[in-house]
């Protein structure tokens, strides 16, 4: 029984190193339903549960991808453990910036929304250049996300298999621009001078 299971990982992290779309597609379905309840019985919402099974799922892959997990237990459990504890870390989170928000007065001052027009503008200017810099694939997922298509539209343009591996592919596109924006020097530098 236990060379069943070790087999059934072995096969599973080599498909999630390819992105197999079926065995994407299967741990959605063997998986968010579970992490879904577990979100939603505590203090979260579906959307907070699909951010966290997204961002399970990526961590999964890249982990499966660098040689760098060994399942000793099913995928199901494994997932549960990771958005658990994901989860955790987000409500703890939370509960630090409500209490700071609540702790601390921002002084208005009489030129705060000619900054904060400066400010939004270069952030735009950052989000574009980053935008521009990603493959013409995420530039045209989130160019339809954003365009507010449905997940079933964007499967059938991109030409996927099914909805949840386009959901896998948004998930990783926005996460690539987000990280792109958050290492753009430009960045710090006009949050440093517009909000200082």
């Amino acid at each position: 029984m236990e060379n069943k299971v070790i087999e059934k990982n072995k096969s599973i992290l080599e498909s999630l190193k390819s992105m197999r779309s079926d065995i994407i597609n299967s741990i959605y379905q063997e998986c968010y339903p579970t992490i879904k309840y577990m979100i939603s019985s505590n203090s979260g919402s579906t959307s907070d549960a699909q951010d966290i099974f997204q961002d399970a799922l990526l961590l999964v892959i890249t982990k499966a991808r660098n040689n760098d997990l060994e399942l000793s237990c099913s995928i199901k459990t494994y997932m549960y453990s990771v958005c658990f504890n994901m989860w955790q870390k987000q409500l703890i989170r939370k509960s630090r910036e409500v209490s700071l928000n609540d702790s601390f007065d921002i002084p208005d001052h009489h030129d705060h929304d000619h900054d904060q027009k400066l400010l939004e503008d270069k952030l735009f200017d950052i989000y574009q250049l980053n935008f521009n810099m990603l493959s013409l694939e995420y530039q045209k997922i989130l160019n339809m996300y954003l365009s507010r298509y449905s997940m079933t539209r964007i499967t059938r343009e991109m030409g996927y298999k099914n909805e949840n591996y386009a959901k896998v592919k948004k998930y990783m596109c926005k996460e690539q621009l987000k990280k792109n924006i958050l290492s753009d020097p430009g960045l710090r530098e006009s949050l440093y001078l517009y909000t200082n």
